[in-house]
């Protein structure tokens, strides 16, 4: 296939990453400015984008990581790190990496359980 096509499919070196981000807080207030934050500092500083959402004291998102040349698992470790400095982010699990735009997406929404992360 040529690369044009490749490109405009989203195939080969054009394959876009993605996991699966589920988010649990220790309180149900503030959820607006923790989503406005997670979004700003976490999400958008990194190059990333995300789709999804919640309310209250759970966050269930997938975060498009990008192109293996853009290198998802640093940027990941950036989200993870920005999850575990916050004081009101008491669990979080990150799904299995899959093609955003052809892959198979796996929910981790039902295994996450108390004091897993």
């Amino acid at each position: 296939m040529k690369k044009r096509l490749r490109k405009k499919k989203h195939l080969g070196e054009f394959t876009e990453w993605g996991r699966q981000l589920v988010i649990v807080r220790n309180r149900k207030d503030g959820f607006d400015r923790f989503f406005d934050d997670f979004i700003e500092e976490a999400i958008e500083s990194n190059g990333c984008y995300c789709g999804g959402g919640g309310k209250e004291d759970k966050l269930d998102v997938v975060v498009e990581l990008g192109r293996r040349s853009d290198d998802p698992d640093a940027k990941l470790d950036k989200i993870t790190a920005w999850l575990d400095a916050r004081p009101d982010v008491e669990k979080w699990k990150v799904g299995e990496e899959f093609d955003i735009w052809h892959g198979n997406f796996q929910d981790i929404d039902d295994q996450i359980e108390p004091g897993i992360c």
